[in-house]
């Protein structure tokens, strides 16, 4: 064959809204469109492709106000499902979610009101979606009493998320899930969220310096753990900003610690509106990535750029029509003794 009659071997297939039964179908038949569907649809298969891999542990970078916009079962659903092993999370998503978890919500903005007159009914706005300003307030002080039950020393966010999910009920919570089913959470902006204000509120009361407070440096060498005795490991970015830099510094970290024969991530995927041109990380591609070492050269990966709220429902909800893949995919357990990691065990269903 031509070289010509090669590039032109491949035809578009329209899509067919009537002969789509499911959403795992209407994904696959993207691979015959173009645009954002088709990446879409590369999404679906490197997420498939690391779900299948034995050996893989898979981390999951979350950013934006995904909560507040309606995402936390799709979340609370990937863990509950073993989709994901470990969540890096923004302090807002995880504070939205306990907020909820607590009986409290979030509400659609059915008509225009100021901000001006928002602020004066303490109503607090998310792009469309309103929130009781009058109960963060409550919120906050909730994270600062319970501070105030835990030990009086320096915790890793994951230690304090992992204490926190003990008293969450909620079968819906993201956190409350991540404990039950033993997927460490990681916040390494704890501190510029809801949460932090909290835990600020509770120190400044009771000394700064009376013992309890978030170690970053622990979140640190507990995540970089994960890496170093995983066999392989994959990503799955929902936006960028801290969480995915967090997740993509591992590498570099390992390296600065002596372990230099970390690949990278073998799998990895995003979904993003940012455009790479702006130099922004959140539009970072994973080519740049592997100039650093933090993406194997020989990853498998994909980018989709849609709204989050759009592709990640999308993707969860196609994943979970897989039965076999999900039936077949052993869970990880992580064995802990303090900030120490001993082992990952791999577990079968």
């Amino acid at each position: 064959m031509d070289r010509k009659k090669c590039l032109l071997s491949k035809e578009i297939k329209h899509f067919d809204a009537t002969s789509s039964s499911n959403i795992n179908h209407i994904l696959n038949s993207f691979h015959n469109t173009s645009f954002q569907s088709r990446n879409l649809a590369r999404c679906f298969s490197v997420f498939k492709s690391m779900l299948k891999d034995k050996n893989t542990v898979i981390f999951f970078g979350l950013s934006g106000a995904l909560v507040p916009g309606g995402m936390k079962k799709v979340v609370r659903d990937l863990i509950a499902l073993n989709m994901i092993d470990v969540l890096v999370s923004t302090g807002a998503n995880l504070y939205h979610d306990f907020f909820e978890s607590h009986g409290y919500h979030h509400y659609v903005a059915k008509e225009h009101v100021s901000d001006e007159e928002l602020r004066e009914m303490r109503i607090d706005r998310i792009y469309d979606t309103f929130a009781d300003d009058t109960l963060f307030l409550q919120m906050d002080a909730v994270f600062s009493d319970f501070a105030g039950t835990l030990q009086k020393r320096p915790y890793s966010s994951r230690e304090f998320l992992w204490e926190l999910g003990k008293t969450v009920k909620d079968p819906d919570s993201i956190i409350g899930t991540a404990h039950r089913s033993g997927v460490p959470i990681f916040c390494p902006t704890i501190h510029d969220s809801g949460i932090g204000i909290g835990l600020t509120a509770h120190c400044f009361k009771h000394n700064p310096d009376s013992g309890f407070i978030i170690d970053v440096m622990r979140d640190n060498y507990e995540i970089m753990q994960i890496a170093k005795l995983a066999k392989s490991t994959a990503v799955f970015y929902v936006g960028g900003g801290v969480p995915k830099n967090y997740i993509q510094q591992i590498e570099p970290m390992l390296e600065v610690c002596g372990y230099m024969e970390h690949p990278g991530h073998k799998f990895a995927i995003q979904i993003t509106t940012d455009d790479p041109k702006w130099g922004g990380l959140s539009g970072c591609t994973f080519e740049e990535a592997k100039s650093w070492g933090k993406i194997s050269y020989s990853a498998t990966s994909a980018t989709v750029y849609v709204d989050a709220t759009i592709g990640l429902p999308l993707l969860a909800a196609a994943m979970a029509e897989e039965k076999e893949i999900l039936k077949n995919r052993a869970e990880r357990k992580f064995v802990w003794e303090g900030s120490e990691l001993r082992r990952i065990k791999i577990v079968k269903k």
